[in-house]
């Protein structure tokens, strides 16, 4: 639905040592590698920075009014702005590639959304990715569920039988104890009956 698609801007402005943090709880909506980082994004650009920018201006006049635009228009033109919102994106997309794309198995147009904590200083422009705050939603196709359940269950049918043959030898060693045990036992109440006899 595009409401969800829609990217949400949650924030608030705080005080740290004399200068003003914007802290920006930045959702890309649903998204793929394709579009968030690379050329199939809008207009043959990555979706990235059009997403974040949209979310930080969006979220500069919301808490700061008729102000906030002029804010915005600062920032985006400072030096520390630009190497920062790149250092980010090239974090970001090292992240994805190396660390969540292998962990889920994620494919080429896979859909998935991140949610995300960034902090911006009012005054010198630069941007935080604060990736302990970031959570990684993905959407399964649903031929890759069929694939995986058919994987499951030969997987676990597998294991049921090795279950199954181990399960046959501990009840053959167990026999077999059993009957050792029982000869002994035999032979233990001869022994007896031969003491106990005149």
């Amino acid at each position: 639905m595009a409401e969800e698609e829609r990217a949400v801007e949650r924030a608030y402005v705080e005080e740290r040592e004399g200068r003003q943090v914007l802290v920006l709880r930045w959702n890309t909506g649903k998204t793929s590698a394709g579009r968030l980082f690379g050329r199939y994004g809008e207009g043959g650009r990555p979706d990235f920075f059009r997403l974040l920018f949209g979310a930080l201006a969006g979220s500069l006049r919301e808490r700061l009014g008729p102000r906030g635009e002029e804010v915005f228009n600062r920032i985006r033109d400072s030096a520390e702005f630009r190497k920062t919102s790149k250092e980010i994106f090239e974090d970001m997309k090292s992240w994805f590639f190396s660390e969540i794309a292998p962990k889920y198995g994620l494919d080429k147009g896979d859909i998935f959304m991140v949610i995300t904590e960034i902090e911006v200083d009012l005054t010198s422009g630069a941007l935080r990715w604060n990736r302990e705050r970031t959570e990684f939603y993905y959407w399964v196709r649903s031929d890759r569920c069929q694939q995986l359940a058919g994987a499951d269950v030969g997987e676990r049918m597998r294991q049921l039988e090795e279950e199954n043959r181990k399960l046959r030898e501990e009840n053959e060693r167990l026999r077999g104890e059993v009957e050792r045990l029982r000869k002994e036992l035999a032979d233990i109440k001869e022994r007896l009956a031969g003491l106990i006899r005149p």
